[in-house]
């Protein structure tokens, strides 16, 4: 088992992005054994509540492509299926 300190961003590099977000951050990240982490500053409530907003409307939007993008491979998977059938068929 190897004795790996725990890892957390620099404080100067959450200034530096803190600096650059106009606003606030929320930045989500895995830790070296795997677990979810999440950083966030705001600079005032409405900016928090408006990052919030976009965060869950942005999970929405994936997991709506993900179930798009699964619903297209189980029909082309069953698509593929009934030709290989029908040709199973021809040749009887």
């Amino acid at each position: 088992m190897t004795n790996k300190k725990k890892f957390n961003f620099p404080e100067s590099l959450l200034k530096q992005i803190d600096e650059c977000s106009f606003g606030g951050y929320i930045m989500f990240n895995f830790s070296s054994k795997g677990e979810p982490q999440v950083y966030t500053k705001f600079d005032n409530q409405i900016n928090a509540m408006a990052l919030l907003y976009y965060v869950n409307t942005w999970s929405q939007s994936v997991d709506q492509l993900n179930l798009e993008a699964t619903t297209d491979q189980i029909a082309k998977k069953n698509l593929e299926e009934d030709d290989f059938d029908d040709s199973e068929d021809d040749k009887d």
